[in-house]
């Protein structure tokens, strides 16, 4: 067993054990935010006749069962001879991963694929004038013209990327537990979307997988309930006291997902409404 620097072999008791290492953390207690430019919302509404709603956020929101926290390394040089026979490895860059992969399930009316479709729609111009419209756009001659990431100055909501797009929160769900951690993928888009493969086998549910790409994350611990600005309706915050949670269920006036759990306590796999919406 591990212990301080000079402090020798120690032992523990059961009870020791349980209070240090059966309060882990867990992998199944998220809630990831996706937020979209508001000139990218009024494009899917324009060309996919998709009414961005808070009732359609949320349910693309919740509807995550799977995501990747990036990881970041150092970029080290090697400094021979400062001491004799030593090589020492000196950090003098910060490298974080580039990408993130989501997994979503796909709703019966097709709008979590037609929401990311659209937003990689506007990314590479398709539908943004008359050479991009589907009739064209179905010509192998067709071409088509990338949008730019950001705004031109003067400009304002023109690109396709934003400081706080993509938030995720991994907390507890134990309601005791104060403080979570909070992930902000900063300048963040959708890079590509996976291959999704059907077939005339077993029925399960679609499921789309979903690679955002970004310049670099930043952690902050968040305490929920906390002055943290959040937007509307997506974010987690406290919830009120006497309100029991209940799965994929908003607290009134709180915004706070208690039971990001697709698996119920027999381990059977529970997938949200499919018609919310």
């Amino acid at each position: 067993m591990p212990t301080g620097p000079g402090a020798g072999i120690k032992k523990y008791t059961t009870e020791n054990l349980i209070t240090k290492l059966m309060h882990s953390a867990t992998t199944s207690n998220y809630f990831l935010s996706i937020n979209v430019p508001r000139v990218v919302l009024s494009h899917i509404t324009k060309t996919k006749g998709l009414a961005i709603t808070s009732n359609l956020r949320e349910r693309i929101n919740i509807a995550c069962t799977s995501a990747t926290l990036p990881g970041s390394s150092f970029a080290t040089h090697d400094v021979t001879s400062d001491y004799m026979g030593v090589t020492e490895k000196m950090a003098y860059r910060r490298m974080y991963d580039d990408q993130m992969a989501v997994e979503m399930l796909v709703d019966s009316e097709y709008k979590t694929l037609h929401f990311f479709e659209g937003w990689m729609d506007y990314i590479s111009g398709k539908g943004i004038s008359d050479r991009g419209n589907n009739e064209n756009y179905k010509n192998f001659r067709n071409g088509f013209r990338m949008n730019y990431p950001d705004s031109n100055p003067g400009e304002l909501g023109k690109g396709y990327r934003e400081k706080n797009l993509i938030e995720l929160y991994k907390f507890e769900r134990d309601t005791s537990v104060s403080q979570s951690i909070k992930y902000t993928m900063v300048q963040g888009f959708p890079i590509s979307m996976n291959a999704m493969q059907l077939n005339y086998g077993g029925t399960e549910v679609l499921r789309l997988t979903v690679n955002f790409t970004f310049v670099r994350y930043v952690t902050e611990p968040y305490t929920p309930g906390s002055s943290t600005p959040s937007p509307p309706s997506t974010n987690p915050k406290t919830t009120i006291k006497g309100i029991p949670d209940q799965p994929f269920q908003f607290q009134q006036n709180s915004g706070f997902l208690l039971n990001q759990n697709l698996y119920n306590e027999f381990g059977q796999f529970i997938p949200p409404s499919q018609n919310i919406a």
